[in-house]
């Protein structure tokens, strides 16, 4: 049975949003290697195993995605198969996560905008990534 913890990250709207966000966010950095000559390129020069690897990850992250587009019971029915789904939200948080906190920096060089907590110190993707981090592998 999966942590009663990660369960709990379902029943909040804001955490909920922020996981879904997450893992779309994820999704297009995935499909935008597709819509570039450089990014075509990259997928090309990968070895076999890792492309596969790649390619792997574009349909689990796809089946997430739909996951999170059931309603709530099956939705957590879903969730409390495995780990396996666990940890790759940890992935998509930690990137989104790190991707703000770059554009913050970006924008904040470029137009001397003050750091915000909207964009790069998300409290809420803190706290997801928090219980991820404790809970994500299995007992």
């Amino acid at each position: 049975m999966i942590n009663p913890e990660l369960m709990k990250l379902l029943e909040k709207n804001d955490v909920l949003d922020i996981l879904k966000d997450s893992v779309a966010y994820q999704m297009q950095k995935i499909y935008n290697v597709e819509k570039t000559n450089e990014g075509r390129d990259w997928y090309q020069e990968l070895p076999q195993i890792v492309r596969a690897k790649f390619d792997n990850y574009k349909t689990d992250y796809g089946h997430l995605f739909r996951i999170f587009e059931l309603e709530q019971e099956q939705m957590k029915n879903e969730m409390n198969k495995g780990y396996y789904y666990w940890r790759l939200l940890l992935s998509s948080c930690n990137t989104y996560r790190n991707d703000l906190v770059e554009c913050d920096q970006q924008l904040s060089q470029e137009f001397n905008l003050k750091v915000t907590e909207a964009i790069s110190d998300n409290v809420t993707l803190h706290e997801c990534i928090g219980v991820l981090d404790k809970h994500v592998v299995e007992n």
